[in-house]
């Protein structure tokens, strides 16, 4: 049994992330009590990928799972720069007022692969969901860490690639409707209109 001594590095409302103890490449989850929905819904999301294939750059890889003294953990590579830091979610950048048309190639670049590997996300995936990743010092790449798997019990269609990518098309304009509307981008717009605004 792993024993994880460390604060958690990301916290939301089912689960924890924390450092792997005995690797720093690697990241854990671990459910808050009882094995998360959430968390059974990526196991299986991540060993149809396996049975398929793939694999994606724009995924944490699954290493499978282990048992820490939180109890049942999802091991999975753990998101960090070029220089070594850990990649800070999308929303952290938003607010500090980075402009959403910065990461906007990024977000299109997630999609195709979305559609290209027929990967399958929530319908409640958020910007907090997609770390930064700085692959050199004018690069970064859209790494979805949350919001993976379908929430469908019958999924059965999803192996057909016309069927699937219609479902990923639909679910990406939500998520960028919802992008769009969220709190960082509108203090964002209107930060800029203030600033526009002429003098009285």
């Amino acid at each position: 049994m792993l024993q994880i001594t460390k604060k958690p590095i990301g916290m939301g409302k089912e689960r924890m992330c924390f450092v792997h103890p005995e690797d720093p490449r690697l990241a854990i989850k671990v459910a808050r009590g009882e094995i998360s929905i959430q968390s059974r819904r990526e196991i299986k999301f991540y060993r149809k990928l396996e049975k398929r294939g793939v694999s994606d750059i724009h995924i944490p890889g699954f290493h499978g799972l282990c048992e820490t003294n939180h109890g049942t953990g999802i091991v999975v590579d753990l998101i960090r720069n070029y220089d070594g830091e850990i990649s800070r979610p999308l929303n952290w950048y938003l607010a500090e007022g980075y402009p959403i048309e910065d990461f906007e190639p990024g977000l299109e670049e997630l999609k195709q692969s979305f559609l290209e590997n027929l990967i399958i996300f929530n319908h409640d995936m958020t910007i907090g969901n997609l770390l930064v990743k700085k692959i050199s010092a004018s690069r970064v790449r859209l790494v979805a860490i949350d919001g993976l798997g379908d929430v469908v019990l019958v999924d059965w269609f999803d192996v057909l690639p016309s069927l699937a990518r219609r479902k990923i098309q639909r679910r990406w304009q939500r998520f960028i409707t919802r992008v769009y509307l969220s709190r960082e981008v509108r203090q964002q717009r209107e930060a800029m209109e203030q600033h526009s605004l002429p003098e009285q």
